[in-house]
Formats: C-alpha cells, sequence, structure tokens
C-alpha cells in the first residue's frame, strides 16, 4: 500500500472506532460488539479500497484485517495484469469481405438498341 491510502486505512479504523485498542466493554457483550465493529470495519475497508478482493478481507482483529487487506489488493492487481496481458495477445482476424456482389438480372426489353448493339458485338468478338 501506498501512504496516501495507508492514511485511507487509518481514516476507517479510527472512524469505526477501535475498541480493540483501548480495551473498551466487557462480558458476553464485548464479543458481540467486536464482531459487529469488525464487520462494520470490513465494510468501510471494502468501500474505501475497491481493488481488494472482497472474499480475501477478514480477520478476528483490526490488525489482521488490515493485513489481510494488503495480501487482497495485490491479489486483485495480478488478475488484473494476467487479465491485461491476456486481452493484448489476442489477435483479431482480418476483416475480408464475404465475396462479390450477385451480377443484377437485365431486361432486355429496357435497354436501349445502341446497348443491345454494342452487347451482341462484344458476344461475337469474345
Amino acid at each position: 500500500m501506498d501512504e496516501q491510502e495507508q492514511e485511507q486505512g487509518a481514516a476507517v479504523v479510527e472512524s469505526v472506532g477501535g475498541r480493540e485498542r483501548t480495551g473498551e466493554g466487557s462480558g458476553a457483550g464485548q464479543g458481540q460488539e467486536q464482531e459487529q465493529e469488525l464487520t462494520a470495519l470490513r465494510a468501510a475497508l471494502l468501500r474505501a479500497y475497491p481493488r481488494a478482493v472482497p472474499e480475501l478481507v477478514g480477520g478476528g482483529s483490526v490488525g489482521e484485517m488490515l493485513a489481510s487487506l494488503e495480501g487482497a489488493m495485490a491479489a486483485w492487481d495480478r488478475v488484473a495484469a494476467a487479465v491485461a496481458g491476456a486481452t493484448a495477445s489476442v489477435e483479431r482476424p482480418p476483416v475480408v469481405p464475404a465475396g462479390a456482389a450477385p451480377a443484377a438480372a437485365i431486361d432486355p426489353e429496357r435497354l436501349p438498341a445502341t446497348e443491345k448493339i454494342r452487347r451482341g458485338l462484344l458476344g461475337r468478338r469474345g
């Protein structure tokens, strides 16, 4: 992660709360509260870092979640690079016309007399 992304991550952790670091809460409610906070942190991290693979972001503490975030972003970058390389190497076949257009049927009754004579003379020569 670069410096700007680390600052964003710190802001996300601060906005979610971070009771784990301060040690607040006690008893049975603490585990449920911590789980809710971690779920909220995960959601905030995924919004802040859209490049991260969501399935790879997780953990039982803030530190674990931040560590998994770095790996999730690296996985996204590897897949994006592989896809970009694969699409760049695909060559498209050249576009070739399907063939000559069929000859239009000509009605000899509609041709002028000079054209009929010209065609008749061409037929005898060739």
